[in-house]
């Protein structure tokens, strides 16, 4: 087995307390999409202490203007080709707060159930580590570190993509947690559609002058259930869910405006998403007729297909061997072993492998059973782009949930990304070392033939 990078693993070995420091103040202050001002910030001065030249903030929904609190960092460092860039994601969920003990303890707020403090340190620690590699073995290229925010909206690395940030990039690298071992290869990706639907109708005293008002809360009710009875008909690689927004002010009061909050998805499949969409739109439309009340939507966001490069895929398989394994403690077994117990109401496997995931799976070309809604699909339509995913969680511990906040704040799932993101790093100074490797992956790309991108922003 060839060794980890002599530069890459010294500067981690230097500076790994560092990195779990920059994930657990993310941790600590969890931001919702698109309010990610307090990474942003943490993660502009870490880059500027590890010596990137050129640095970029903005926000990411008002790119040009000044004014507005950054929530996007671009960081470079080098010059000419190859640009390298690792990718990190800043934004927690609502209502997640949790404290970091191994049973459901709530904190007031969001919290980082989606484990995205420990990829943004991660990233910035893997960028810093190639940078010093680079400098030191006087290697050629671009070296960018980037920290998108608003993932769990579907927004984030639409806007970036959209602005301009992975133009004129070789590669993107990044990784997420997951309940399972570490996965480069392709799995089933969902394309979304994010979308608010909004009903206007005329308010009322709910008794004394009922026959006056148009309720637009009747209106939101009836898209509701006329969207139940259309998943009887949808395709089975099809799925619809909702949520009422706002659905008024007070029970004596006929609301005039209601909005609800719809996600369309659909496996591998843009067509058949907005097929789904266009059909619900009709129940909004009957909706409204029904109740004497109008209608309006916005498309809020849209994850197109996400494309692999296989390649690239089998080139990271390769570049894990070389990095050291992942090991835990006794005491954080017992710990996840706890959170197992709290989560599952069952007693955890015996074998630890299949209670904590430390390992990584070989290569493959066929589809993995685990499926994903990421915008990091957005990325795959500039260049070759890994997404891979695992470790961090204990196995039936889910995402988007308050155990996942829990291993997100703990030595659990920070080790899981310091240790995902020596492997990018390492991957990456190898590619630069080596750019037929990056050569290799953009002939395989391009042979995709992806055709042109669906932005939803145009």
């Amino acid at each position: 087995m060839d060794e980890m990078n002599q530069y890459v693993k010294e500067w981690f070995e230097k500076n790994e307390e560092r990195v779990y420091r920059l994930m657990r103040k993310m941790w600590e202050h969890p931001e919702l999409s698109l309010q990610e001002y307090y990474a942003c910030e943490i993660m502009e001065q870490f880059a500027r202490e590890e010596g990137f030249t050129e640095i970029q903030t903005h926000a990411a929904q008002d790119w040009d203007n000044p004014e507005a609190r950054p929530n996007t960092l671009i960081a470079g460092w080098g010059s000419g080709r190859p640009v390298i860039s690792i990718v990190g994601e800043l934004d927690a969920l609502p209502e997640l707060g949790q404290k970091a003990v191994p049973k459901c303890e709530k904190m007031e707020g969001p919290g980082h159930g989606c484990g995205h403090n420990t990829m943004a340190g991660g990233a910035a620690g893997a960028a810093a580590a190639v940078r010093y590699a680079l400098e030191r073995m006087g290697l050629p290229g671009t070296i960018r570190l980037i920290q998108t925010p608003g993932e769990e909206t579907g927004q984030g690395k639409t806007y970036l993509g959209y602005h301009g940030a992975f133009d004129n990039t070789d590669l993107l690298l990044m990784w997420h947690p997951a309940p399972g071992p570490l996965d480069f290869g392709p799995v089933p990706q969902q394309v979304a559609m994010r979308v608010l639907f909004e009903f206007h109708g005329v308010a009322a005293h709910a008794a004394g002058l009922r026959w006056k008002g148009r309720s637009a809360l009747d209106a939101v009710q009836l898209m509701n259930m006329g969207c139940e009875f259309l998943r009887e008909h949808s395709e089975p690689h099809t799925m619809l869910h909702y949520c009422i927004v706002n659905g008024g002010s007070a029970p004596n009061i006929v609301p005039d405006y209601a909005s609800s909050s719809y996600m369309f998805r659909a496996m591998d499949d843009y067509e058949a998403a907005v097929n789904l969409f266009e059909r619900a739109v009709k129940c909004a439309e009957g909706a409204a007729l029904m109740t004497g009340t109008t209608m309006e939507y916005k498309v809020e966001s849209v994850i197109p297909q996400f494309y692999y490069t296989l390649p690239l895929c089998e080139y990271m398989v390769r570049e894990a061997k070389k990095v050291p394994p992942l090991t835990y403690t006794e005491k954080e077994y017992r710990m996840t072993e706890e959170l197992y117990r709290q989560v599952n109401q069952a007693e955890p496997p015996k074998d630890r492998e299949e209670l904590l995931p430390t390992t990584f799976l070989p290569h493959r070309e066929t589809l993995g059973e685990c499926s994903n809604c990421t915008d990091a699909a957005d990325m795959t339509y500039y260049c070759p782009t890994i997404h891979c995913q695992g470790l961090a969680r204990p196995k039936q511990c889910p995402g988007h949930h308050w155990s996942a906040t829990v291993c997100a704040g703990t030595s659990v799932g920070m080790k899981a990304g310091v240790y995902a993101y020596e492997i990018i790093a390492q991957a990456a100074i190898d590619a630069f070392e080596n750019p037929r490797i990056i050569d290799k992956c953009q002939e395989a790309w391009k042979a995709l033939d992806i055709p042109p991108h669906k932005c939803w922003l145009k």
